[in-house]
This record gives structure tokens, sequence and C-alpha cells, in this order.
């Protein structure tokens, strides 16, 4: 209850989030889904108990920005791959000293491997979704795009997938 949250230490309700979103299963969406994208509703998420990169950053997300816990965070994405940002002056003191993404106002937080808090794929950041959109490596971002662009016939829109899926 409401008491036994206030007795916890902060840093203890994070980890405890983290480790949650760590104790479900990676599975892509071609493995767990049948598409090659899928974007599962959290609910889904704790249901089917996995999910991809995108599935368990919108799960975290959404338990962190909550109430009891109150931080302000973002949706990281890095080249094939996305990830939690937690505002670093919403942090529990003990880490304080964990390094921030490009910008400095965001510590990152995987959510499908257990690194520490702040480190993550050594790949460029190519945008933050936190208080609007900040784009931060735009070589990275028109790579990527071209990558896109050469096989369309790769992706499949979220709506074609979701109408393929048993409701």
């Amino acid at each position: 209850g409401e008491s036994a949250r206030r007795s916890l230490p902060e840093s203890v309700l994070l980890d405890g989030a983290i480790g949650l979103v760590h104790s479900l299963k990676y599975a892509t969406d071609a493995e767990s889904m049948g598409a090659p994208d899928y974007i599962r509703t959290v609910e889904e998420t704790l249901v089917d108990g996995c999910g991809d990169c995108e599935d368990l950053t919108y799960l975290l997300v959404g338990m962190l920005s909550q109430p009891a816990i109150g931080y302000r965070t973002a949706m990281v994405i890095l080249p094939g791959h996305m990830l939690v940002g937690v505002h670093r002056d919403d942090l529990p003191a003990v880490y304080a000293d964990a390094p921030t993404l490009p910008g400095g106002t965001y510590v990152a937080i995987e959510c499908t491997t257990s690194r520490p808090i702040g480190e993550f794929k050594d790949e460029p950041v190519l945008a933050v979704y936190g208080d609007g959109v900040e784009y931060i490596d735009q070589s990275a971002i028109t790579d990527t795009g071209e990558e896109f662009l050469r096989d369309p016939t790769q992706f499949q829109t979220i709506a074609d997938a979701s109408a393929k899926r048993p409701h």
C-alpha cells in the first residue's frame, strides 16, 4: 500500500521496476507475433511475458512515469534499437554519477539486457522523445533512413500486422 511504498528507498522502486522488465523474455515480433513489426500494448507485454525492445521500453516508461514514481521519461531511439531515458534530476542519489545520453538531460536504461544505468549499446543516438523530439545525430538518421529505403518490402505497417492478429 501507500505506507509501504513510502518506506521503500526510491532506488528500490526504480530497481524493482527495471527488474520486472528484465524478467520478461526478449522476443522479436517475427518470433512471437509472426509479423515483421508489431507494437504490443503494455497489457499485452505483461500477459505475453515477452516483447522486443520497443515493447519493453513502453512498459518501463509507463511504470516510471506513473505518479507512484513520477519520473520524467523519454524513449531513446538508436539504429534498430530503443531504450528508456530518465531525466537525470529524477534519479535517486545513488545514480547521481550515471553517464547521460548526448545532450546531458537523460540517463539511459536498457530494457533488453542487464546493463548498469547509464550504459547502452555503443551506437549513435538518433532521437530522444521526451518533452518533444530532440534529434541527436543527424548523419546517423540519414544513414538509417537510406537503409530503410533500399528495401521497403521488409517492413509492414502496424495496421496490417494488427489486422492479422486475432483479437
